[in-house]
């Protein structure tokens, strides 16, 4: 991802921006550097920025990606999951590429399990990853959003392009979107999951996702969560 010329309290600094030119903003804050050729960052909060109508610079001018952006996907949360965390696994299915597609979202509430599935018609297997990424954030109340959220997919191209500073030439409009929500989301975390490994929650997201497609439909469930004993 680029970068964009800002003031950050009364300092000149790069911010890290999305395709357009906004701020990249997770949890409030942004991600800065100083200057430019510098390779260490800092967060800030975003209401501390002052546009200044700056220069857009690419990551090899500001002398290299930031290590969160070559490291490999997070697979596992900063924290573990609590009783108040909300647990999301979206996939996509598509038969052939592009082809017929569907996504699926299951998520673990605290107190339900919901399910969602929806056909998308023809189109590539990434936009069906994206786009299951996509309704996963949507459908999460805006109450609910102050949680923390640990968001699962199989689908390393869409860590790449939407955490990792990979650059997309395709489905920009569709990143942008799941970028700008993300940012409402106090403690989000995007996560890899290894596909078809026996997951429960990736297993039944894949599931919803093929149903999708087969039926040519789509439909949301919901039901109590169940806890075992001392979960």
């Amino acid at each position: 991802m680029p970068w964009k010329r800002y003031l950050f309290k009364g300092d000149e600094v790069y911010v890290r921006v999305m395709p357009d030119g906004k701020p990249m903003v997770r949890g409030g804050r942004v991600e800065l550097r100083y200057r430019l050729g510098a390779r260490k960052s800092y967060r800030g909060s975003v209401e501390n920025l002052e546009d200044v109508d700056g220069e857009i610079v690419d990551d090899e001018a500001m002398g290299g990606a930031a290590p969160s952006a070559r490291a490999a996907p997070k697979t596992t949360p900063s924290k573990p999951a609590d009783d108040e965390t909300i647990v999301i696994y979206s996939d996509g299915a598509c038969l052939g590429n592009p082809g017929p597609a569907g996504i699926g979202v299951y998520a673990e509430y605290p107190d339900e399990i919901v399910e969602y599935a929806e056909y998308l018609g023809e189109t590539t297997n990434n936009f069906a990853e994206l786009s299951a990424i996509l309704r996963a954030l949507e459908r999460v109340p805006e109450a609910d959003r102050s949680r923390p959220v640990h968001l699962y997919t199989d689908s390393a191209w869409s860590l790449g392009v939407l955490v990792q500073g990979w650059k997309a030439k395709t489905h920009l409009d569709l990143i942008r979107r799941i970028q700008e929500l993300a940012g409402t989301f106090s403690d989000l975390e995007l996560l890899k999951i290894r596909g078809h490994a026996g997951h429960h929650g990736n297993e039944e997201a894949d599931r919803l996702a093929n149903i999708a497609v087969r039926r040519e439909d789509g439909f949301e469930r919901r039901r109590p969560r169940r806890r075992t004993s001392g979960a």
